[in-house]
C-alpha cells in the first residue's frame, strides 16, 4: 500500500464485460486520503433514461430536467468529499456505454456490475486504497429508480456489496408495469420517451413490444403477453427472493438465485405511481427474512406523472428533507450517515428509523412494523355499491355531469397554482428549488389534480367510515376482500381511496393510487399504500373507476355496470 497522501480527482475509464465485450464507461471520483488511509468503495447509478456523472460538481441529466437536487445524486456528490472512492457509471446501453438496454437483465447487466468491482479491486490506479473487511473490498451502493434496480440486482448477484440504499425501485417488475396485468400504459409511453433520447434507440425490443400490447389491450382484451411478463419477473428481486426463475408461464427453482446477505435503506414514495410503497414494503419484507437489517423510510413523493400530480417537479420529485426527532434533516445527508454507519462503523447522529411514513412537511410517523390493513391498525369496514366501467362510456357521461362551477373551479385553481410557481421564481428570498428550470413543472403541473382527477376519471365514491376526531390519519397498506360482479363478464375496474372534505370541491383521491383488478369474482389483496392527515368531518371511501388515466389504454372495452361489494382493513393511526 501506498503510504503517501492521496489527492482527489475525478478521471473517466472504461470497463469490459467479460461475457460479451461491451464497454461500460465510468467516472471515478476519487477522495483525498490522508497518508495509509483507505476509503470504502460506493456505486452510483443514474435512472432510466440518465448518465453518470462526469464529476463531482455536475448535476445530473435528471436534476437539470425536473429542476431541483436529487438526494441520492447528492448523497454520491458528497461522499467522494467525505472519504469514498465512488463510481458512477453509464448502465448499459446508455451516455456513452456500449451495448443496448437490456431492463437490469441479471445475467446481463448484473454482469456489468460485477465488471465494475472486479475493475475497481484489479485495474483501478489507486486500487491499494480501498477499504477491505474480512477479505472483500468495502462497497455500498446509491441510485433513484433504475439506479435503485441495479442495486438490488447487483447485490443477488454479487456479494461483495455491504449496504444499498436504492431510492424509488421496484420488487417486481410485471407488477410494477402491469398490476393484475392491466398494463400502466402512460408510463409505458414516459419511459419509452424519457429511454429513446439518450440510448440512442438502443432499448431492448421488449420494452417495444410491451407497449405496443399495452395500447391495443382494449381492443385484445388482454394485458402483457406470458414472454414479457416473464422477462420482468426475471428481472426482478422478488425472484431471487423466490428463488425461481419463469419460464412459458411457469416458475422453476433455481439454485443461483437467492436473497442476498446485504444491508438495505430502503426510501420510497407514498405518492410514486410507478413504484409503489406497496414494492419496498416486500422487499423489507424478503430482505429482513433473510436476516438482514432494513429500514423503510416512505416520503411523500416519487415517480410523477405531468399532469396528474399536484408536485414541482416532472419524472422525479423527491423529499429533500424528512422530519425526525423536531427537526428536518436532508435526505441526502441521512443516505450518506447510514453509509458511514454500515460502511466506515460510524454511528448516526440521528437514529436512522426502522419504519418511518412520512404524512407531511412538518410530520413523520414511525412503526416497529409497517401498518398493514389486518385489522391491527385500524377499523375493518363493509361496503357495498354499483360503478361504471368502460371508458368511453365513463368519459361521455363524466363530461356531461360537469357543472358550470366545477369548470370555473379547474380553471381558477390551474390560474392560481401558475400564479404560484412564477411567484416562487421570482421571490429571490424563498427560492423554490435554487433552480428556475422546476418553473416548468410547476407550470405543466399547474392543473389541479384533483379536480382533474374528477373531469377525466370520474370515479364513484362509496363511503366506508367518517373521521369523527382530529389527530388521525390513514398511514400504510390498506387490505381489501372484494367481490365483483355485473353485466361486463370481464370487468376492469380501478380501486383506490378516497376523502370528500367539507369546504372542498373534489373528491380527494388519496397519494393518486389505484389498483387494477381485472375480471369479476371474489378477490383478496392490498391496494396501494397511502399516507394523508384525516380531520374531523372527513368521510373516508372506497373509489371505484372504470378508467383512470395513469392506464391511459387500458379499460374494459364493453361499457358496462358492475356490483362491488366486500370488506377492507384501513390502517386508521393516531398523529402525536
Amino acid at each position: 500500500m501506498s503510504t503517501a497522501p492521496l489527492e482527489a480527482r475525478d478521471y473517466s475509464a472504461t470497463v469490459i464485460n467479460p461475457n460479451d465485450g461491451v464497454e461500460i464507461a465510468i467516472t471515478v471520483m476519487q477522495p483525498a486520503l490522508a497518508a495509509g488511509e483507505t476509503a470504502p468503495l460506493i456505486l452510483h447509478g443514474h435512472g432510466f433514461g440518465g448518465a453518470r456523472l462526469a464529476n463531482r460538481h455536475e448535476r445530473s441529466v435528471y436534476e437539470v430536467l425536473s429542476g431541483g437536487i436529487l438526494p441520492s445524486t447528492e448523497a454520491a456528490r458528497r461522499a467522494a468529499d467525505d472519504g469514498y472512492f465512488v463510481i458512477s457509471f453509464d448502465q448499459r446501453g446508455f451516455g456513452d456505454s456500449g451495448g443496448r438496454v437490456e431492463i437490469m437483465n441479471p445475467e446481463i447487466e448484473g454482469v456489468d456490475i460485477s465488471a465494475i468491482l472486479d475493475w475497481a479491486e484489479n485495474d483501478m490506479p489507486e486500487r491499494d486504497r480501498l477499504a477491505y473487511r474480512d477479505g472483500d473490498p468495502v462497497v455500498g451502493g446509491l441510485g433513484l429508480s433504475y439506479g435503485g434496480g441495479f442495486q438490488l440486482i447487483g447485490a443477488c448477484i454479487d456479494p461483495r456489496f455491504d449496504a444499498l440504499v436504492p431510492t424509488a425501485t421496484w420488487y417486481d417488475l410485471s407488477y410494477s408495469l402491469a398490476p393484475d396485468n392491466v398494463v400502466k400504459t402512460a408510463w409505458g409511453a414516459a419511459l419509452v420517451a424519457l429511454g429513446v433520447p439518450t440510448s440512442g434507440v438502443r432499448l431492448d425490443p421488449l420494452l417495444y413490444r410491451a407497449l405496443a400490447e399495452g395500447l391495443a389491450s382494449t381492443l385484445t382484451g388482454r394485458g402483457l403477453s406470458q414472454t414479457v411478463i416473464d422477462r420482468l419477473y426475471n428481472s426482478s428481486p422478488a425472484s431471487f427472493y423466490a428463488g425461481e426463475i419463469a419460464r412459458n408461464g411457469q416458475r422453476e427453482p433455481c439454485d443461483t438465485r437467492r436473497t442476498p446477505r446485504v444491508d438495505v435503506l430502503l426510501v420510497q414514495g407514498v405518492g410514486d405511481t410507478l413504484f409503489n410503497l406497496n414494492e419496498a414494503a416486500a422487499n423489507a419484507d424478503a430482505l429482513r427474512a433473510a436476516g438482514n437489517d432494513v429500514h423503510l423510510i416512505a416520503m411523500q413523493y416519487g415517480h410523477s406523472l405531468p399532469f396528474l400530480q399536484d408536485i414541482d417537479r416532472i419524472a422525479y420529485q423527491t423529499d429533500a428533507s424528512l422530519r425526525i426527532a423536531g427537526e428536518h434533516i436532508e435526505t441526502s445527508v441521512l443516505e450518506l450517515a447510514y453509509l458511514d454507519w454500515k460502511l466506515k462503523g460510524k454511528t448516526p447522529a440521528q437514529e436512522v428509523p426502522r419504519n418511518m411514513i412520512v404524512l407531511d412537511d412538518e410530520t413523520s410517523l414511525f412503526f416497529d412494523t409497517l401498518p398493514v390493513g389486518t385489522g391491527e391498525h385500524g377499523p375493518t369496514v363493509e361496503f357495498a355499491g354499483e360503478a361504471t366501467t368502460g371508458g368511453l362510456d365513463l368519459l361521455l357521461g363524466i363530461v356531461r355531469r360537469q357543472s358550470v362551477s366545477r369548470i370555473w373551479s379547474l380553471a381558477t385553481g390551474t390560474a392560481g397554482n401558475a400564479w404560484a410557481a412564477l411567484k416562487r421564481v421570482f421571490n429571490r428570498d424563498k427560492p423554490a428549488s435554487g433552480d428556475e428550470t422546476a418553473l416548468v413543472a410547476r407550470l405543466v403541473n399547474a392543473l389541479p389534480s384533483d379536480h382533474l382527477d374528477e373531469l377525466a376519471s370520474g370515479g364513484t365514491f362509496i363511503e366506508l367510515t367518517a373521521i369523527e376526531a382530529e389527530n388521525q390519519a390513514i398511514a400504510g397498506i390498506p387490505h381489501i376482500e372484494i367481490e365483483i360482479s355485473g353485466s361486463d363478464r370481464n370487468p376492469i375496474a380501478f380501486v383506490g381511496i378516497g376523502v370528500q372534505r367539507a369546504g372542498y370541491g373534489a373528491t380527494i383521491l388519496l397519494n393518486k393510487q389505484v389498483r387494477p383488478i381485472r375480471g369479476g369474482g371474489r378477490r383478496s389483496l392490498d391496494l396501494n399504500g397511502v399516507s394523508h392527515r384525516l380531520h374531523a368531518g372527513d368521510r373516508l371511501g372506497l373509489l371505484v373507476y372504470g378508467y383512470h388515466p395513469q392506464y391511459l389504454a387500458s379499460f374494459s372495452a364493453i361499457p358496462g355496470r358492475i356490483r362491488v361489494s366486500g370488506r377492507i382493513a384501513l390502517p386508521i393511526v393516531d398523529v402525536t
